[in-house]
């Protein structure tokens, strides 16, 4: 798979999927700090693992480098609100009304993915990556957090596919779950997704009331080595485009190819 493209490529248009790969190794810059908000700030203040406060900040920075391409505004004047279960939402600018986009941002470790909608302010949206840690008791995990069928399909696999399969159905679950925006409100159990070797990402079945599988478009995300990633979004099938973040493109002799996904 190839790596995503680097954000001086990147033109905004409807009707596609972007998906912006953040870097949250690098350090925190000056550039980072001065463009969060004194609350968001105090909030990653507040962390005291080191790599988790990084996360924080790089990640609401690059954020909104990001949003701000498709506004044609400054990042550090956007204003977020947030859902009941944490979901951010841009608040309607005074001059130009609601943002026309939908966004959706997701880190593990250090990989950081952003997912935006251009021109669609009513689709749902949500993105989940995660970094894979082999030796997990993933059929335990699973049994805790999967619907019956899935757990079923997972008992029949053979072992030395577990990994890929556990962070296949984990990130597509969980992408599901942030673009309805309920959290832990509605049970991982109360629908299904595929996850099979070779079998296209989409949703199976879902008890959410007034939902219905066709509703929804799933994919899995190419990302770097040791990490799954996946999209969901509702209503029809989009093109994907990915990009580096703004300030997370890597070193141009580090540009090569994606290994296959988990």
């Amino acid at each position: 798979m190839t790596r995503p493209q680097l954000a001086n490529a990147f033109t905004p248009r409807a009707g596609v999927l972007d998906l912006w790969e953040i870097d949250l190794a690098r350090p925190i810059s000056e550039s980072d700090r001065n463009l969060l908000t004194v609350e968001e700030t105090a909030k990653a203040d507040r962390i005291i693992i080191e790599s988790k406060q990084r996360q924080s900040y790089r990640a609401r920075a690059e954020l909104r480098r990001i949003l701000a391409r498709y506004l044609d505004a400054e990042p550090g004047a956007l204003c977020f609100a947030y859902g009941e279960q944490g979901k951010p939402a841009l608040l309607p600018d005074p001059e130009r009304g609601p943002a026309p986009l939908c966004f959706n941002l997701s880190h593990s470790g250090t990989v950081g993915l952003v997912g935006v909608i251009f021109g669609a302010a009513d689709e749902q949206l949500g993105v989940d990556v995660e970094e894979a840690r082999p030796g997990r008791e993933f059929a335990s995990i699973a049994e805790s957090f999967f619907a019956p069928d899935e757990v079923e399909v997972f008992r029949r696999l053979p072992s030395t596919e577990h990994t890929a399969a556990f962070y296949r159905a984990w990130t597509r679950k969980e992408a599901y779950l942030k673009a309805i925006g309920t959290g832990l409100s509605f049970a991982s159990s109360a629908f299904s997704i595929s996850f099979g070797r070779g079998e296209p990402a989409r949703l199976l079945r879902t008890e959410r009331a007034g939902d219905h599988p066709s509703r929804w478009r799933m994919i899995d995300v190419p990302c770097p080595a040791g990490y799954a990633a996946a999209a969901c979004w509702s209503g029809a099938p989009l093109e994907l485009r990915h990009y580096f973040a703004p300030c997370s493109a890597p070193p141009l002799a580090a540009r090569g190819a994606y290994p296959p996904s988990i």
